[in-house]
């Protein structure tokens, strides 16, 4: 796993599967959290704007299949329901 941070944007991308072509974007509801799959449906990465917010983590670990100390490690970064614990006060987004 992978992280990459645009500051500008202030968007964060997780790259979960290298090697693996994007074949498709699917959005959530929550507007912010884009998810590129392969030409099968699985997960490649993350997009995340305004990473500081909480958002459906839980929500796509159960929908797609994450390695497991992939999922650990997100679950550590973003802990049910709450936003990013390492996030300027500034930034965070209910």
């Amino acid at each position: 796993m992978k992280l990459q941070y645009d500051q500008t944007a202030d968007a964060l991308y997780i790259r979960l599967r290298e090697g693996v072509d994007v074949e498709r974007t699917e959005h959530l509801v929550d507007g912010g959290t884009l998810l590129d799959l392969d030409l099968h449906g699985e997960l490649v990465g993350i997009e995340l704007i305004h990473p500081a917010r909480a958002w459906a983590l839980e929500d796509v670990l159960e929908r797609f299949e994450v390695a497991a100390e992939d999922a650990e490690v997100l679950r550590s970064l973003w802990p049910e329901g709450r936003a990013y614990p390492f996030a300027k006060p500034e930034l965070v987004l209910a």
